[in-house]
């Protein structure tokens, strides 16, 4: 299997910078071996606390992520809420909008959006009957609550995605996170892109 393409913010964690303790070294050892690979893994909503039938963690390519994040947001209803944020801080969300002008708005920052390992964003969809969210995690990988499984795995087959047993995601090891502005110069800090779609959304 080929290793998982990150984005080039997000690396693991060398040895010579973390604390020489036996849990770190046993990590770095583990990740090494790590199924961290395109794939999904699925678990199935066994409570009534919240309205939707089934959850999904799912590793996509980087240079993917976009398309896949659009593929699900054209199953969406057409009003949905924005949900953006630091990764040290409480999300925000938008008013309920249609889906397309919320899109139209936040497409010009499709490189910050996948690539900044600071931010953290989605789209949900709540009511009492249907809870379908996407969100991506700081290490850009996608999390799904939806309620329609024969739609999620034809979109995952479209985007030739697979369920893996064993599947890892990389932040369950040591992370490094680097500032986007470092690879990118043309690319909005976080803190300045935060602002940004707080006055655009909030």
């Amino acid at each position: 299997m080929t290793q998982l393409e990150l984005s080039k913010t997000i690396r693991t964690a060398r040895i010579d910078e973390l604390p020489a303790t036996h849990e770190n070294m046993e990590w770095i050892k583990e990740r090494k071996v790590a199924k961290i690979v395109e794939g999904f893994v699925m678990k199935p909503n066994n409570t009534e606390e919240l309205p939707f039938d089934f959850f999904c963690e799912i590793n996509v390519d980087n240079s993917k992520l976009w398309k896949l994040f659009k593929d699900f947001f054209l199953m969406f209803p057409d009003e949905i809420s924005f949900i953006f944020g630091h990764i040290d801080s409480e999300p925000n969300y938008s008013r309920y909008d249609d889906k397309f002008k919320i899109l139209n708005k936040i497409e010009k920052f499709e490189t910050e959006l996948t690539q900044d390992g600071f931010l953290e964003w989605g789209i949900i969809y709540h009511d009492k009957n249907v809870l379908k969210e996407i969100f991506i995690k700081k290490a850009k990988y996608m999390q799904f609550w939806g309620i329609d499984k024969e739609e999620f795995l034809h979109i995952m087959k479209k985007n030739s995605i697979e369920e893996i047993e064993g599947l890892k995601f990389i932040d369950e090891y040591p992370l490094v996170t680097e500032a986007l502005r470092l690879h990118n110069s043309e690319t909005m800090e976080t803190s300045e892109l935060i602002s940004h779609l707080e006055q655009i959304f909030v």
